[in-house]
């Protein structure tokens, strides 16, 4: 009969397939070792605290815009005036053709070796100099020979001082920054605004090598994150809505339903989670194993107690349990924050198993008597 086998409705290869004809491949018994917490009152005061990530914490750097100053690529505009007519830009026959005996120079773009050319003045070192700097580099240059020379040098075109706006957003691009200093949602608005809600948006701002990915929701509703941007930042913008995934004993699963859930708002409880997944199935959850599975930060654990020393990486596989059984315990759970990628598990029962069995014994022996009632049917006609 085992042969007849094959022929049965199925999903995919059985276990024993998929091991027989492996070619190569890497076997292992190890299992991952992770760390067990106990959501309890001892841990409820540091495991309710959202821990987001922020812009505020992770770039403390508050300041509306460091000085501007000028950068290869960025184009000048350069005009140099004089006390009197006669002088090396204004000659004595153009006496009052000009109003305020000054010239307006080709505008001057900032070359590779961060100089500008100013006649009679020669090159002009501008990078990493405030504009006020290169006036006066250019005014000492021509004192000797100009009638008192003053200058003013102000920005044509602005290429060093830019920020990239990407990702979905409307008009992703390249954006110069203002001389006053402007905040992230300025920018995401000059590029268009974001393409999907505040709630399935993520920012994610990389600054100095180092990369920040913030919900859009949460910068929209806590004005300290809409942080001053810096030249050279990246913004980049991802749909990503948070999600968990909840498995094992509970209703959503019993009626089918998708088992990955979205969180729908910016933060969301252990008790909220539950409810979204239609609560523990009366007939199937053993109340005291719900269990939530996450990577968490390593000197987070250590805040709880937890020995790290075992454990080799920064994130450390975590599982959070916790019993409903204590009347404590749906409090503790209206306490618990959840993050995004969470999976929430409630066990079976100890005895489901054993309903399980007696359910495999009678449908077997269902299935054996009526197979011999059918056997029986057939062979009495005959005999």
């Amino acid at each position: 009969m085992l042969p007849a086998c094959s022929i049965l409705p199925g999903t995919g290869p059985s276990s024993d397939a998929v091991n027989g004809n492996a070619t190569a491949g890497i076997r292992s018994t190890t299992a991952l070792p992770y760390a067990l917490v106990d959501i309890s009152a001892d841990t409820i005061g540091f495991l309710s605290q959202p821990n987001l990530i922020t812009f505020k914490g992770q770039f403390p750097d508050k300041r509306a815009k460091p000085t501007q100053v000028v950068g290869v690529g960025d184009v000048l505009n350069v005009s140099i005036f004089e006390a009197a007519p006669g002088g090396l830009f204004t000659p004595g026959q153009a006496a009052g053709a000009r109003p305020g005996n000054f010239v307006d120079l080709p505008p001057q773009a900032v070359d590779q070796k961060g100089s500008i050319y100013v006649p009679y003045a020669g090159e002009i070192p501008s990078a990493a100099r405030t504009i006020p700097e290169i006036q006066q580099a250019i005014v000492a240059r021509l004192r000797n020979r100009a009638i008192e020379p003053q200058v003013v040098v102000s920005l044509n075109q602005q290429h060093s001082s830019v920020v990239s706006v990407l990702g979905d957003v409307n008009t992703p691009g390249v954006l110069a920054l203002n001389s006053v200093g402007e905040r992230l949602l300025a920018l995401i608005a000059r590029a268009g605004g974001p393409k999907y809600e505040a709630i399935e948006s993520y920012v994610t701002l990389q600054r100095d090598g180092k990369r920040v990915k913030v919900l859009l929701s949460r910068v929209v509703h806590d004005p300290r994150e809409n942080i001053f941007i810096r030249p050279n930042d990246v913004i980049f913008l991802t749909r990503e809505s948070p999600t968990f995934t909840a498995l094992g004993a509970l209703n959503q699963n019993v009626f089918g339903f998708n088992s990955e859930i979205p969180f729908d708002v910016e933060t969301l409880t252990l008790a909220q989670a539950m409810g979204k997944a239609g609560g523990l199935n009366d007939n199937q959850s053993d109340p005291r194993e719900l269990y939530v599975y996450r990577y968490e930060d390593r000197h987070f654990l250590e805040k709880l107690g937890v020995d790290t020393t075992r454990f080799t990486f920064e994130r450390v596989p975590t599982i959070y349990r916790l019993n409903l059984r204590d009347p404590s315990g749906m409090l503790l759970a209206a306490g618990f924050q959840m993050r995004s990628k969470d999976v929430m598990y409630v066990a079976n029962a100890k005895v489901v198993d054993y309903y399980k069995l007696l359910l495999l014994i009678n449908n077997t022996t269902s299935t054996v008597r009526n197979v011999n009632s059918a056997v029986h049917e057939v062979a009495t006609p005959i005999n």
